[in-house]
């Protein structure tokens, strides 16, 4: 028989009077009713159709938390896909093959990429998540995280440099030639890398680009597929995983308590990160060769070694990091899939040699990075994850692969992989050339 909506029986076996709900859960997206988004969604693509997007950050908002929301829910629904997926990736790949399929009319897609990566959305977006994350942080967690992740990042990437110039021995590229071309790509800036090999080698640095790039977005799309199957790994073997939390001191994983959040304490968090940005930027004008967001993990570092920040400013920082979190992530997904993800570049060149060099890699650096953070006091899993952080795109490649993962208390750490080993192996990559010139 049916309970009615509001039933209260005894249980009994506590002998309690217990209320029993028999209401339906109502589905939402982007927090909205099911009915709601499906009216705004119908709102946005009439005016994609009919070419009428606003041409601001109106618009702009309007096309990346609208289509990247319904992506996020549709990878957390669909049986298996949210499992080792999840909305992450389809945030990502989905825009990547709506891009790549010329659905979205070109005025849509420029007005995105102007808003993600000119205009500094993701700026704007990485700021709040990296103060909010390492003020989120345990002080003595922090610091030893940071002295004990570079050389377990290091370790990882060249394992994988050796498996790259082995695979290339076998598939007849030859050892440096493999390094030069996929693996050191994977792991550098491949803009910088390109103009330093179009010196060296007296060649077109547009060719030398073309060559590098199907590696280094290949290593990104494995990285983020990667970080899904490791979430569902942490689920299934939780002895693995700090849940977030890298430095494994003995005692349970634990969540710091901020306080509740307010409008107050959001808008001066809102502050902090922007104070924290244009620090890094102020630094970067005096030494240029350090990029803006790994000064900005410097500060931050030393501000929280010195107790200088109060820790009502601090809570401030990670209530504005939750909410970009909770806010603008399907969205930010969304636009790197849309705007940095190309799929005709990874289909460049690519064969099944190819496919299997750089999933070696990938492979080799996850497993290596997960071995050498357990003997160095990290949790397998958190350290596997920040070292695939050392074959992506950036600071938005980390924050893929830490969404991916459901991890992104860990991108103070990540963005640590990412600038720190990212500029050795520029070094490494402008050495090796030499030898092929």
């Amino acid at each position: 028989m049916s309970l009615p909506p509001h039933d209260r029986r005894t249980d009994p076996e506590k002998g309690e009077v217990v209320t029993f709900m028999n209401e339906k859960k109502t589905v939402t997206v982007a927090s909205l009713p099911l009915p709601v988004y499906l009216l705004v969604l119908v709102l946005t693509l009439l005016c994609v159709a009919l070419d009428c997007v606003p041409p601001n950050l109106v618009g702009a908002f309007l096309l990346l938390m609208v289509l990247g929301e319904g992506l996020n829910k549709l990878g957390n629904t669909i049986p298996v896909a949210k499992t080792y997926l999840g909305g992450s990736v389809f945030c990502i790949f989905g825009g990547a093959l709506l891009a790549c399929s010329g659905w979205l009319p070109r005025s849509a897609a420029e007005l995105m990429n102007s808003f993600v990566n000119e205009q500094g959305f993701l700026i704007f977006y990485i700021s709040a998540l990296i103060c909010g994350s390492l003020f989120s942080i345990d002080r003595d967690l922090l610091l030893k995280g940071a002295v004990r992740l570079v050389p377990v990042g290091l370790l990882a990437i060249f394992s994988g440099i050796l498996v790259c110039g082995v695979m290339g021995l076998a598939g007849g590229d030859g050892f440096v030639d493999s390094i030069l071309y996929i693996a050191v790509p994977m792991t550098a800036g491949t803009v910088p890398l390109s103009q330093t090999f179009s010196q060296v080698l007296g060649v077109d640095a547009g060719e030398v680009l073309t060559r590098m790039a199907p590696a280094t977005v290949l290593g990104n799309c494995l990285a983020i597929i990667f970080a899904g199957l490791l979430n569902d790994l942490g689920r299934r073997r939780p002895q693995l995983t700090g849940n977030g939390q890298l430095v494994n001191d003995g005692r349970p994983p634990r969540k710091a308590d901020h306080g509740q959040p307010t409008l107050s304490s959001m808008m001066t968090g809102l502050l902090v990160s922007l104070s924290f940005y244009a620090a890094g930027e102020l630094c970067r004008r005096f030494v240029p060769i350090v990029p803006v967001y790994a000064w900005m993990v410097v500060l931050i570092i030393l501000i929280k070694v010195l107790r200088l920040m109060p820790a009502r400013l601090e809570n401030a920082a990670c209530h504005w990091g939750d909410f970009a979190i909770k806010a603008w992530t399907a969205a930010a997904l969304f636009g790197i899939g849309v705007t940095l993800i190309d799929l005709k570049t990874i289909s460049h060149n690519m064969s099944l040699y190819y496919f299997l060099t750089v999933l070696a890699v990938e492979v080799v650096i996850t497993v290596v990075a997960a071995w050498a953070g357990k003997l160095v006091g990290f949790y397998p899993l958190e350290s596997a994850v920040c070292g695939m952080c050392s074959t992506n795109m950036g600071g938005s490649g980390n924050v893929a692969v830490l969404s991916g993962a459901h991890r992104m208390e860990l991108l103070p750490f990540a963005q640590i992989i990412t600038r720190g080993c990212g500029a050795l192996m520029l070094t490494v990559g402008g050495i090796l050339v030499h030898l092929v010139a």
